[in-house]
């Protein structure tokens, strides 16, 4: 299959010249068409499969750069390839912050924009491969608030599904301080950061000597060793990986960050389940709502968010239906207060399964890989549906009436 081109700049001759040794090219199709960067993002996001966009910003550096962070952040089956006359190492290197995987200096040096484009195709057959090859499903373990279990859940969601003779690829995505490989008790000697470093050579081999195992089955990929080695990684970056993981795994599990940024809105947008965890206090809730909010501006939230209430207590003051309403999503699963066994499990380095398999907690977790597995076998099933009433206020919405608590 040739591999699609598209151009993309401002009275650009050096495109116009590329175009032309394009069309020479068997193994490529370019478009007929030099797009400006106003109409960018709009010709590629109607196209499909994969694609190779080729940003010049020589006219317009900044415009340039935005439209490739935009195109990076929105359509994961674009590459970008950046190019100037002027190879200075800080335009490059913004050039790769922005997501391209390579630069081509002006004036062009075919052979060298073969060998880059020949690269991309590499990785675009190791992605995509053929149609036969089934990809495995990406779940995020999301909250926006620190405390509420989120990392606790993707250890033991990815610990059941392994139970269940799923391959799992557990990625901690808590950059700076993870804590994935501590609650599991396992070392790593490579980390996310070594494969940024080879995204050019992954293969098979490669992608399991950089995976810790742990006892239960569950391959990690471990945070940096260093919190400042978080800043070398891009949005960009973990694209690919988690397209390269997806191929290799039946399940991959993510522990995405509490901030919201450019990295966590590409995960959430790339995964096909998001497991959003609160808890059952005011605070945790109002957290939680703004948080929804935001994902439903996205346009992600109606379509995969899930939330978990974690830590769950039945309580007459606060129930379900009232989370429900506050929130304006149905709850899609509980997980009970089991503290002794879940800190257990974690001084211990184990799942909570291992640790207590007939625990309550170790039973609620199984019915959640329960539910996540059929979730996917039955895709079809109904989305979350929205709290009717919206504007009364959050609180108003989460707490019964005052004369409830007098009966």
């Amino acid at each position: 299959m040739k591999l699609s081109i598209i151009l993309v700049g401002e009275d650009s001759l050096a495109l116009a010249s590329l175009k032309q040794q394009l069309e020479k090219e068997p193994s490529v199709a370019v478009d007929s068409k030099i797009y400006g960067y106003n109409e960018a993002f709009d010709a590629l996001k109607s196209r499909n499969g994969p694609i190779v966009a080729v940003i010049d910003i020589n006219l317009d550096p900044e415009r340039a750069f935005n439209v490739a962070e935009q195109v990076k952040l929105r359509l994961t089956n674009v590459r970008l390839v950046m190019t100037s006359p002027t190879g200075a190492p800080d335009t490059i290197l913004r050039a790769m912050r922005s997501g391209a995987e390579e630069f081509l200096p002006q004036p062009f040096n075919w052979s060298e924009v073969l060998k880059s484009f020949e690269a991309i195709r590499k990785k675009v057959d190791v992605v995509h491969g053929t149609k036969s090859v089934e990809r495995g499903h990406i779940v995020a373990v999301s909250s926006n608030k620190g405390g509420v279990g989120s990392t606790t859940a993707a250890t033991n969601l990815a610990a059941c599904l392994v139970a269940q003779n799923k391959s799992v690829c557990l990625v901690d995505l808590v950059l700076q301080f993870g804590s994935v490989t501590s609650f599991l008790n396992i070392d790593a000697s490579y980390t996310i950061l070594d494969l940024v470093k080879n995204l050019k050579r992954i293969d098979p081999l490669f992608l399991d000597g950089s995976l810790v195992k742990h006892a239960s089955g569950i391959r990690v990929l471990a945070e940096p060793f260093y919190a400042e080695d978080a800043r070398r990684i891009t949005p960009a970056d973990i694209d690919e990986i988690l397209d390269v993981l997806a191929q290799s795994f039946d399940f991959v599990v993510v522990d995405t960050p509490k901030e919201f940024d450019d990295m966590l809105a590409l995960v959430l947008d790339k995964a096909n389940l998001v497991l959003f965890i609160t808890e059952m206090d005011v605070p945790s809730l109002k957290s939680a709502h703004r948080a929804l909010e935001l994902f439903e501006r996205m346009g992600i939230y109606e379509k995969k968010i899930r939330l978990i209430l974690n830590r769950y207590v039945k309580s007459k003051l606060m129930t379900l239906e009232s989370v429900e309403k506050a929130l304006g999503v149905k709850v899609f699963w509980t997980l009970p207060n089991n503290y002794p066994v879940a800190i257990a499990a974690v001084n211990q380095g184990l799942s909570i399964q291992e640790c207590d398999a007939r625990s309550d907690i170790a039973k609620s977790y199984q019915g959640l890989t329960d539910a996540v597995v059929n979730t996917f076998m039955f895709s079809g099933s109904s989305r979350a549906e929205a709290g009717e009433d919206r504007k009364s206020g959050f609180l108003g919405r989460l707490l019964p009436p005052v004369r409830g608590l007098n009966k």
